[in-house]
């Protein structure tokens, strides 16, 4: 059974932190959940150690005091988390669950079944579906993506969804050093990827 980390960052997520969910996601016993306070100024340091104290072999709590941006945080609790040395690898989640549970399962079953390198989800709209974005930024988003996706040859639809999954020997190659971004440290991990040739071109 592979070892899973899962990093969830939260700024301000007091009135927002799906409790229930997030004991789904323990109820795995590979998995253990991270929930980094990236220097919210309400009470979410406080929920999220309320909640670790449910299960606090499974549910940690990472507390950095200043509000850097998500790309900082998930970068800073990566590297804490791999000093554990205990996990065969390390994923981050949105706080929101745009990636509902069940496909964060089907995401780790499959990982569990083949061993990849890295895996990551990508939202699709389809018929019927219930993925909500704001319409403006999704266009904008898509514009500057497909700019990217252009320059650097990625092929890949959707960078910015946050359900990623990495192997040790990915976390040593590709987390080596900061990003330069926040909003856009997705699309830095997958040029990251193509310049070590660890991802090519559709």
């Amino acid at each position: 059974m592979l070892k899973t980390a899962i990093i969830i960052p939260c700024y301000n997520e007091e009135k927002r932190i799906q409790k229930d969910k997030i004991l789904e996601l323990v109820s795995r016993s590979e998995v253990t959940v991270y929930l980094t306070n990236d220097g919210s100024s309400d009470r979410t340091l406080a929920v999220l150690t309320s909640l670790s104290q449910e299960n606090n072999n499974q549910i940690k709590v990472i507390n950095f005091e200043k509000n850097e941006g998500k790309a900082a945080a998930i970068y800073k609790s990566i590297h804490l988390v791999r000093k554990e040395n205990q996990f065969d690898y390390i994923g981050y989640f949105d706080a929101d669950f745009s990636t509902p549970v069940a496909e964060i399962t089907r995401l780790l079953d499959f990982n569990s079944n083949n061993q990849v390198l890295f895996i990551f989800g990508s939202r699709v709209k389809l018929l019927n579906s219930n993925i909500k974005r704001k319409v403006y930024r999704h266009i904008i988003g898509r514009v500057i993506i497909t700019i990217i996706n252009w320059k650097f040859r990625l092929a890949i639809y959707d960078t910015q969804c946050g359900a990623k999954l990495f192997s040790n020997q990915i976390i040593e190659k590709v987390f080596t050093k900061p990003f330069y971004t926040s909003w856009l440290f997705d699309v830095e991990i997958f040029i990251r990827l193509k310049n070590l040739n660890l991802l090519h071109s559709g």
